[in-house]
C-alpha cells in the first residue's frame, strides 16, 4: 500500500514538473512575460519647482508587470522626450508646438517615434510644408498646476508659436486640488494652488519636502497592515529572476483575485503591492478618481473644477504673453469610451452601483472651463469612439494609455482641429482621415493562418479519400473509445493517470491529421 502511495505521489510530481517546465518553455517563447530586469526609471524627486520631473538623459527600456508593452525611451539633457537638438532656440522657419501634458503625453508605453508629440510633428510638417518641432513636455502625474509651473519656469524658453494643453479630465480636476491629490497619493509632494476670493495662491513653493505638513485630507484611505517578511519569501526572491512563468503568473494573481494575492502576500510568494491596500478598506469603498463621475459632484470637487479652471485662465495668459497662440484637446479615460469596461468597474466596486454616474461629466466640465479661460478646445471622444470597435486596440488593457495606434489617432484629429479652428491658418482644409486602418498580418500570423488551413485541407482530403459515411463511422469509433478510455479511469480512482491519457489523445489526433497527404510528411516528422 505504502509503494502505491509512493508511486502516486511520484506521478503527481513528475506531471506536475512536466506541465510547469512546458509552460515555463511556452511563456518563453511567446515572450509572454516581462524580461527579469526592473523597467527604466525616468523621474527624480523631489524637484523644487513642479515636485518631481525627467532625470536629464535618462535611457531605458519601459514595460509594465503584465508586459502590455516594451518600449524605448529616452529624455534630452533638458529632461524633454525628444532628441537633443530640441534647444531652447529655434530656427526662423521652424513652426514650434510646446505640448503640455501627463502620462499620456509623457507616452513611456510607446517608443519615441510612436507619441503623439512625435507624430504630430510629422503630421504637421506634411500639412505647412516647412520645418516644425513639437516640445513633449509630458510628465506622468503632472496636473494642470505642475503643467503652468513648468511653463513659467521653462516653457516660456522655448519660444513656442503654439502652447497646446493636453487636458484629462478623469484625474486632472483631482491632481490640482489639495485635499484630493496629497490623499491619493497620501503625502503632500508637490506645490498647490488654491483659489482664494478668486486668485491663485501658490503653496509650498519651492517645494522641500522636509517642510511638507502631513496629510489631513478627510478623503485619505485607510493604509495596508505592515506585512513581515513571509516563509516564503526566499522562494520567491529565487524565482523572480529565473522564471519567466513566476513573473506571467504575479501580476494576473493579483489582477483575478486580490485578496488571495494578499494571501500570498503575506506568506512572501507575492510582494505586497496594491491589492493589500484595496483588501484594506471598508465594503463600501469607492476608488477616489471614479468619483469625479459622481452627479452631483461633492463640494471638494465643485471647488476642484473652478480651481483648474483658474489654472487655465493662467495658462492662457502665459502663453499670450510669449506671444504664443493656445488650445487644448481633451482625452477620454477608457472606460468612457468602452461601456464593457466601465461595468467591470461597478462591478468590481459593488457600492458603486447603487450611486449616479455620468462618464461625459468630466469632459463637459473641462470643456466649459477652457471656454470660459479663452482656450479653443476640441475632444477626442467622437474620434475614439468610432474607431474603438473596430481595428487595433487604442489603449492598452490593464495599463489603461494609449497604443501607438492611439497616438497616431490622436494626432490626426488634432491636426483636423487646429486647421478647422483656423488656430493654424496655413492648414485650413486639410483634413486627414480619422479611421484606423487594421495594419497588415505580420509574419507570425500568416503562418498560423496558414497552419490552420492546411488542417482544414488535410481533414477534407482525409474525408474525401475515405468517403463521407466511413469517416464519420471512423471519429464515432475514436470518439466511443475516447469515452470508455476517460470512463475507465473514473471508475477505477486513477486520475492520476489523466495527464498521460491527455497526451497520447494529443498523439492520436496527430496521427489521424497526419492520414492527409497535405501535411503527413510534417506530422510524422514531429512525432
Amino acid at each position: 500500500m505504502m509503494r502505491r502511495i509512493i508511486s502516486l505521489l511520484l506521478l503527481v510530481v513528475f506531471y506536475t514538473l512536466l506541465t510547469a517546465v512546458s509552460a515555463e518553455v511556452g511563456v518563453r517563447l511567446g515572450r509572454a512575460a516581462p524580461p527579469p530586469e526592473a523597467s527604466g526609471w525616468f523621474w527624480r524627486v523631489p524637484d523644487p519647482v513642479t515636485g518631481w520631473s525627467h532625470i536629464p538623459n535618462s535611457v531605458g527600456r519601459a514595460f509594465n508587470p503584465l508586459y502590455e508593452y516594451d518600449a524605448q525611451v529616452a529624455f534630452n539633457s533638458r529632461g524633454i522626450r525628444g532628441p537633443e537638438s530640441l534647444g531652447y532656440a529655434a530656427a526662423e522657419d521652424v513652426y514650434r508646438v510646446l505640448l503640455l501634458g501627463d502620462s499620456f503625453v509623457e507616452a513611456v508605453q510607446v517608443n519615441d517615434g510612436e507619441t503623439l508629440g512625435e507624430q504630430l510633428r510629422i503630421l504637421l510638417e506634411e500639412g505647412l510644408g516647412q520645418p516644425v518641432e513639437v516640445v513633449n513636455a509630458g510628465v506622468s502625474g503632472f496636473g494642470t498646476d505642475q503643467q503652468l509651473l513648468w511653463l513659467r519656469e521653462e516653457g516660456v524658453k522655448y519660444a513656442p508659436d503654439l502652447v497646446l494643453l493636453a487636458v484629462y479630465p478623469h484625474n486632472d480636476f483631482m491632481n490640482n486640488a489639495e485635499a484630493l491629490e496629497s490623499a491619493n497619493q497620501g503625502a503632500i509632494s508637490k506645490p498647490f494652488f488654491a483659489l482664494v476670493d478668486g486668485e491663485l495662491q501658490l503653496r509650498y513653493y519651492p517645494f522641500d519636502p522636509a517642510t511638507a505638513p502631513e496629510v489631513t485630507s478627510p478623503f485619505v484611505e485607510v493604509a495596508p497592515p505592515d506585512i513581515p517578511l513571509g516563509p516564503l519569501t526566499g522562494v520567491a526572491d529565487w524565482l523572480r529572476p529565473r522564471s519567466a512563468l513566476f513573473r506571467y503568473f504575479d501580476p494576473r494573481i493579483r489582477l483575478a483575485s486580490p485578496r488571495f494575492a494578499a494571501w500570498l502576500a503575506r506568506t512572501g510568494l507575492l510582494a505586497p503591492g496594491q491589492e493589500s491596500q484595496l483588501v484594506a478598506q471598508s465594503e463600501g469603498y469607492i476608488p477616489l478618481t471614479y468619483r469625479v463621475y459622481t452627479k452631483p459632484l461633492a463640494a471638494e470637487w465643485q471647488d476642484a473644477v473652478a480651481l483648474t479652471t483658474a489654472l487655465f485662465g493662467e495658462i492662457e495668459q502665459t502663453a499670450r504673453q510669449m506671444g504664443a497662440a493656445s488650445a487644448a484637446l481633451l482625452i477620454p479615460s477608457p472606460e468612457s469610451i468602452d461601456s464593457e469596461r466601465w461595468q467591470r468597474i461597478l462591478t468590481q466596486f459593488p457600492a458603486m452601483q447603487s450611486g449616479v454616474w455620468e462618464r461625459e461629466q468630466p469632459e463637459q466640465l473641462a470643456l466649459a472651463g477652457l471656454e470660459q479661460a479663452g482656450i479653443p478646445a476640441t475632444s477626442l471622444t467622437d474620434a475614439f469612439r468610432k474607431n474603438f470597435a473596430v481595428g487595433p486596440p487604442l489603449y492598452l488593457a490593464e495599463d489603461s494609455h494609449w497604443t501607438a495606434t492611439g497616438h497616431a489617432l490622436a494626432a490626426r484629429a488634432t491636426v483636423n482641429f487646429l486647421g478647422e479652428s483656423e488656430i493654424i491658418p496655413a492648414l485650413a482644409g486639410h483634413a486627414l482621415r480619422l479611421t484606423v486602418v487594421k495594419p497588415p498580418r505580420t509574419a507570425w500570423e500568416w503562418a498560423v493562418l496558414l497552419i490552420v488551413l492546411l488542417l482544414v485541407v488535410s481533414i477534407v482530403w482525409n474525408i474525401v479519400q475515405t468517403g463521407p459515411v466511413r469517416w464519420l463511422r471512423q471519429v464515432g469509433a475514436g470518439l466511443s473509445t475516447t469515452v470508455e478510455l476517460f470512463g475507465y479511469v473514473a471508475r477505477q480512482r486513477q486520475f492520476v493517470l489523466l495527464p498521460l491519457l491527455v497526451i497520447l489523445l494529443a498523439f492520436a489526433g496527430l496521427l489521424i491529421l497526419a492520414q492527409a497527404s497535405v501535411v503527413g510528411p510534417f506530422i510524422y516528422t514531429l512525432i
